[in-house]
């Protein structure tokens, strides 16, 4: 049985596309004490400096703080214990994949922060499931990429994933290949459009054939959490899509939900 959750990503049309979004703070943090790990300035075993020493030496709130500390958690590099401080786990990221996005600069960095390499590309008619799939009319001529999106440093695969480009940006596929950021953002600097909503739908279902083969994974219980991504402008147009599966057993997706005003 299909499960499926949907969420929208937006931001101020007006943002400057040829800049990039900006990198929230909280993210400034965490990459910074996550290098600091890394690099073993906080060894294994040893704590983290408190809240409040971290807040006075970024100059940010505590809830900065504390964001970067869970983002920290999600990835297994740190253990907060309630009165003893914050432990550091481990110098390398857990082997559960995690996300946690609610904006299009985070989107941003997730690109920046994992490789993509393509395997294949061509201009391919599209069939009616995968039409549907990405939300637009079969028979369209789109630029079809099939690539693998991996960890940066032990290269580990985080995901079987294609990119759908429509036709009008398919002059852009000779940079696709060395671009180092979203291709969104590539297409919205050269093309000179503004991508103002990402509607993301997430599916379990049963691992295909191909992730099969990458993640040598051929239980036939195995699933996958299939993350599907437009990008549109503020017509509705598709800018791009993506569909990316990432294995069930080690990938998770948090969302924060707040109480509304009302």
């Amino acid at each position: 049985m299909e499960q499926d959750q949907a969420a929208d990503l937006t931001r101020d049309p007006a943002a400057a596309a040829a800049d990039g979004p900006e990198i929230p703070r909280y993210l400034q943090v965490f990459q910074e004490i996550r290098d600091r790990i890394s690099d073993g300035l906080y060894p294994v075993g040893s704590l983290v400096p408190t809240e409040a020493e971290l807040c006075a030496e970024f100059a940010v709130s505590r809830y900065t703080v504390r964001e970067a500390l869970r983002r920290l958690v999600e990835q297994g590099y740190v253990e907060r214990r309630q009165g003893s401080g914050t432990h550091v786990l481990s110098a390398e990221p857990g082997s559960i994949f995690s996300q946690s996005m609610r904006s299009l600069s985070e989107l941003f960095q997730y690109a920046l922060d994992t490789d993509f390499r393509i395997h294949a590309m061509a201009m391919e008619r599209l069939d009616e499931p995968t039409a549907r799939l990405i939300g637009t009319e079969p028979a369209e001529p789109w630029l079809h990429i099939h690539g693998v999106r991996s960890a940066q440093g032990d290269g580990a695969p985080i995901s079987y994933t294609e990119v759908f480009v429509p036709e009008r940006f398919a002059w852009l596929q000779d940079e696709f290949p060395n671009c180092h950021g979203p291709f969104y953002a590539l297409i919205e600097q050269r093309a000179r459009v503004t991508v103002t909503e990402t509607l993301q739908t997430i599916t379990a279902l049963p691992m295909p054939p191909e992730s099969r083969t990458l993640f040598d994974d051929h239980r036939p219980e195995a699933h996958v959490l299939r993350v599907v991504r437009r990008y549109l402008d503020r017509k509705g147009r598709p800018l791009i899509a993506s569909v990316n599966d990432h294995p069930a057993d080690r990938y998770s997706y948090t969302m924060r939900i707040k109480r509304d005003g009302g």
